[in-house]
């Protein structure tokens, strides 16, 4: 089967999720941002590394290199929380995923 060296998948939702934890003892909250990635692109991007750019209305944002993970039933690619000021704006609307392989 031959390589697919970039893909673009359109219209997938931001999503987000508050999540709690203990570090020490202590209450620990922060916030996981990740976008589902559709069942027909599962067997094209899964057990890969990829180059991701989310586009968001006629801004692109690269977020660098990563592999997308299992979550429950679906894979999913989660987003740094360091960018939350442009992720907050688009929660739960549809962004597009621009996917490369590196090198």
């Amino acid at each position: 089967m031959r390589e697919i060296n970039q893909l673009l998948i359109p219209e997938v939702t931001l999503q987000r999720t508050d999540k709690r934890t203990t570090v020490k003892g202590k209450p620990y909250n922060y916030v996981q941002y990740y976008v589902y990635i559709p069942k027909k692109f599962e067997a094209l991007v899964k057990d890969k590394e990829w180059l991701v750019t989310v586009i968001l209305d006629d801004q692109e944002i690269p977020i660098g290199l990563k592999r997308p993970t299992r979550h429950n039933k679906h894979y999913i690619i989660t987003l740094p929380g360091n960018l939350a000021v442009y992720w907050e704006k688009y929660v739960y609307r549809e962004v597009t995923i621009l996917l490369e392989r590196p090198g």
